[in-house]
């Protein structure tokens, strides 16, 4: 303890009417010696009287300023073992007074106080907040060491006796409302700080809440998802009810409200208007459709969920808006018998076999690159194309196929190279640049995996829908937070979804699509007609409109009679599709192969991989941390940045071309 601190304290404690009382007596005792001295009792008569009320009136002044003063004296109490022992009484200021609580506070405080740190300066925020009772604005000046906060005090409604000050009390309340008005500020302060200003309402004529919300201090911590999470899981735990926020980031404030019932089944509405390019797959627990919007934004989509869950019907719904909206889709489906019903549609090319499916992707790649040809000779513009839909099913039950494919034409023809079919290279390129070719993909999976969720892949697949409970290590996978998903309830369609609100996801119900077999109750024969002549019209006027077949650049694969009735192939005025890209993993070269190396697209690459790269003029053996995928806004060409670890631990990043090839040593197999 500072010298002379505890003497200091105590004489700041100490009442002034004490003080005054005692200057009273010994004016009074002067007056009495004088009297005495003199002789003249006139002195005593006037001075005791005068002395009297003198004494009675500083004592009302002394204690008038003492109360004045106490709030400041507290605050002082509360900052100075934060700001340290150079932070002193007359370095904190109040003044614009209201009911005697300042509402502005200027203070100095020390150079050896840290104003950088964001949560020190929370903290502060914090205290003020609380011991004056209301919303803090704080503005800090670090050159004059200097904070101005100004306080925001409730002065509109009556004040619930509370240590906060916070709680209101509107007309009517009983004291059950007025109890919980209570305990629910004590626990959304305690989550968001103190400085947070909460307002309840009730369901009518009853004291059941159903909405809570909550001005809180400026903070990025809203913008994790992790942190949301953390304050539902929170005020679920602490409050009686199922609660759900509702964050709006620009007004630091969020909004809890009681989660409504999800229906058990909702059929794709006939009734719906389809937006260009927006594609519905699901309601929302606010009775919402969710849809994905084909776009640079999201363009790609994963849909993980395992057998039951829901995932078939969901991808179904996406191929009936594409459909409606004339987009194009080729459905690969490994397992062969989900999608059986789509096979007559002229907008739909539906593929089972795993040779077809992996020359599906060459033809696409093929005509994705035909695209950018176009562009670049300045035959089309970027964006003038029709969109594609490429949609492949159950990916690793299509990957396991193909690696039997592989071995067995391996076996057959041993100039063949590469560990993988090159389709699956084709695919990893597609992923990263047939967004600007107005190409989007769709993977369905069983399970979150790494593969789609690091790298590259997790910069294209943006757009995800998880069908299943989560892990805490798959739903920080999926969506970054440990929490996100975990509580989702074993109903069939259920799912978490991305949306385009901002870094939140949001709890869906798939709509459901009905699949023409035996199982179709009369109202799904009702609506699944009415989508198949919609869905046929539309394919049909696209093609009349377009005068061509939108997937003429797949000739015979896998069309249906009726598709080929059409009578539709490529346009005349186009070239023939591009010559075949051949991915380096498939060129040949025994003389890196004899060193354990292969040639390989930077966009084949998967974080962990062992590369040389150059670097200042020098090859350099590196280890993949990371890879980001992103467009160069002024020159509009796509680009990778690889993040990297030297074999010393030092770190580093590059920007490469997505075409720029690497060499990297062959993994040896387990």
């Amino acid at each position: 303890m500072e010298p002379g601190s505890s003497n200091s304290t105590a004489a700041d404690e100490r009442s002034p009417i004490v003080s005054v009382v005692m200057y009273g007596v010994g004016g009074a005792l002067v007056a009495v010696a004088a009297a005495r001295f003199t002789g003249q009792d006139a002195i005593l008569y006037a001075g005791l009287p005068a002395v009297a009320v003198l004494t009675i009136m500083g004592a009302f002044v002394a204690g008038w300023r003492h109360r004045g003063s106490r709030p400041l004296r507290e605050l002082h109490e509360a900052l100075a073992p934060h700001f340290g022992a150079g932070f002193e009484r007359r370095h904190l200021k109040g003044s614009r007074r209201v009911r005697g609580v300042p509402t502005r506070i200027t203070l100095t405080y020390p150079a050896t106080w840290n104003e950088r740190d964001e949560q020190g300066r929370a903290t502060i925020r914090d205290i003020i907040a609380k011991r004056l009772g209301g919303a803090v604005v704080a503005t800090w000046s670090p050159p004059r060491r200097r904070l101005v906060a100004d306080i925001a005090l409730k002065t509109d409604t009556d004040i619930v006796e509370s240590d906060d000050m916070s709680v209101s009390v509107l007309p009517g309340d009983n004291d059950e409302r007025v109890a919980i008005r209570s305990r629910t500020a004590d626990v959304v302060q305690a989550i968001l700080g103190a400085g947070a200003r909460v307002d309840v309402a009730f369901e009518t004529d009853t004291d059941i809440p159903k909405q809570i919300e909550a001005t809180y201090d400026t903070t990025t911590r809203d913008l994790s998802a992790s942190f949301r999470d953390r304050v539902a899981e929170q005020v679920n735990s602490k409050l009686p009810g199922d609660w759900r926020g509702l964050w709006d980031f620009e007004q630091n404030k969020v909004r809890f409200e009681i989660k409504p019932p999800f229906p058990t089944n909702v059929r794709f509405p006939l009734d719906y208007e389809v937006k260009p390019y927006a594609l519905p797959y699901a309601v929302t627990e606010a009775n919402q459709i969710e849809c994905w919007k084909l776009g640079s934004k999201n363009p790609h989509a994963l849909i993980v969920g395992p057998t039951g869950s829901g995932k078939t019907v969901l991808i179904r719904n996406l191929v009936v808006a594409a459909q409606l909206l004339g987009v194009p889709v080729v459905l690969c489906d490994p397992k062969r018998i989900e999608y059986m019903d789509f096979r007559e549609l002229p907008g739909v090319v539906v593929l089972t076999d795993p040779r077809d499916i992996a020359e599906a992707i060459k033809l696409v790649h093929a005509e994705m690159e035909r695209r950018y040809r176009e562009i670049e000779y300045g035959r089309a513009k970027k964006g003038g194309f029709g969109r594609i839909l490429f949609i492949l099913d159950e990916f690793y039950i299509f990957k396991e196929a193909l690696a039997a494919i592989w071995a067995e034409m391996r076996a057959a023809n041993k100039d063949l190279k590469g560990r993988e079919h090159p389709c699956l290279a084709l695919w990893k390129r597609m992923a990263v640049l047939a967004r600007s070719a107005l190409i989007h993909l769709l993977i369905g999976i069983q399970r979150p995996d790494a593969e789609f969720l690091t790298g590259l892949a997790r910069d294209s697949f943006r757009h995800r829908v998880s069908l299943e409970k989560a892990t805490p290590e798959t739903a920080m996978m999926m969506w970054g937070s440990r929490r996100t998903g975990t509580d989702l309830p074993s109903v069939q369609g259920r799912a978490i979804a991305t949306t385009d609100a901002g870094p939140q996801h949001v709890q869906v119900l798939r709509l459901l699509t009905p699949s023409d077999d035996d199982g179709f109750e009369p109202e799904d024969k009702v609506v699944w007609s009415e989508l198949m002549d919609r869905m046929t019209q539309a394919a049909e006027q696209h093609v009349n409109a377009a005068g061509t077949d939108p997937l003429w650049f797949l000739g015979d694969l896998g069309r249906s009679a009726k598709a080929r009735a059409l009578g539709m192939g490529a346009p005349s005025a186009l070239e023939p599709a591009a010559a075949d890209y051949v991915p380096p993993s498939a060129q040949p070269d025994p003389e890196l192969e004899a060193q354990g190396l292969e040639s390989v697209g930077v966009y084949e690459l998967e974080v962990g991989d062992e590369v040389e790269l150059d670097l200042e003029d020098e090859e350099v053996s590196v280890s993949v941390l990371d890879l980001h995928f992103d467009e160069d806004e002024d020159e509009g060409e796509e680009y990778v940045e690889l993040e990297y670890a030297l074999e010393d631990g030092t770190t580093g990043s590059v920007r490469l071309d997505v075409d720029y090839v690497v060499t990297r040593k062959i993994a040896v197999a387990a």
